[in-house]
């Protein structure tokens, strides 16, 4: 399961705590789309445990999406020294199965199913398998129309309670 290797990944990159300026939760999505709000929902969640250490970016009200990526990220590593990022996003699978939390490191690409592409550094990356990963951009489309909210709110509700519970664990303030 993703909590583990998420916990792992922590364990390990957090073992030197004042190596990092701030942990930042980069939740991408959109709230036009429901398969793709994933992000701004887990994000609304952890809005509640924000403090001066722990920031978040990307809600249901002010979205992290493809189009502003690039100038949210930018402004992050303006304003923090050496963040240390935590990426939140819905993705489409052929490997996992829909409702699979998949944790990872390193770079991330946006909008690859719909035939976008932006890549950046991420310490760790939460895909929510929302779905079916198809060749052709409109089923792919198609595929995050088809998801319920209900799934998007489970999803969230999971993550959320995770990351808090992982974050009381390594003792940061939440």
């Amino acid at each position: 399961m993703y909590y583990s290797r998420f916990e792992k990944m922590l364990n390990k990159d957090l073992a030197h705590e004042n190596e990092y300026s701030n942990i930042i939760f980069l939740c991408i999505g959109t709230s036009k789309l429901i398969g793709d709000s994933i992000g701004p929902h887990v994000g609304d969640k952890l809005k509640i445990i924000e403090n001066d250490y722990i920031k978040v970016y990307g809600t249901t009200e002010n979205n992290v999406d493809f189009l502003n990526s690039k100038y949210v990220i930018e402004k992050i590593y303006k304003e923090y020294n050496n963040p240390y990022i935590i990426t939140i996003d819905a993705a489409l699978s052929n490997i996992y199965k829909k409702g699979d939390i998949v944790t990872g490191n390193g770079y991330i690409k946006l909008g690859k199913a719909l035939e976008k592409n932006i890549c950046f550094y991420s310490n760790i990356n939460i895909k929510c398998i929302m779905g079916k990963y198809y060749i052709d951009k409109e089923q792919n489309l198609k595929e995050l129309q088809a998801v319920k909210i209900e799934e998007v709110s489970k999803m969230a509700e999971i993550i959320y309670k995770k990351i808090k519970n992982i974050l009381i664990k390594f003792r940061i303030n939440v």
